[in-house]
């Protein structure tokens, strides 16, 4: 797994595959809450700042959370910005 934090930009993104197909495979999907009973509104903010990535197989290979400060533990974010190298590539 490999993390990252841009304090600039307040994104942190969280790639659970070391491995995947490429970026011309993976599809981003934005989530939100379409629910009848809405959750409370701090979580339902939460989930409005995340987009998933899936690859050619739909399975979840990414994760990209804007406003990352509101809604991520602030060691998570210490951790993900100090994260050294380069995002691992295509299989």
């Amino acid at each position: 797994m490999w993390t990252s934090y841009d304090r600039t930009s307040d994104r942190a993104y969280v790639l659970f595959a070391d491995r995947h197909p490429g970026e011309a495979a993976i599809r981003c999907i934005d989530v939100s809450a379409a629910q009848t009973n809405p959750p409370p509104v701090p979580i339902e903010s939460a989930l409005c700042r995340l987009t998933l990535e899936f690859d050619d197989g739909g399975r979840l290979i990414a994760m990209e959370v804007e406003e990352a400060s509101g809604v991520l533990p602030a060691a998570f974010l210490e951790e993900a910005g100090q994260q050294r190298g380069e995002r691992p590539g295509p299989k």
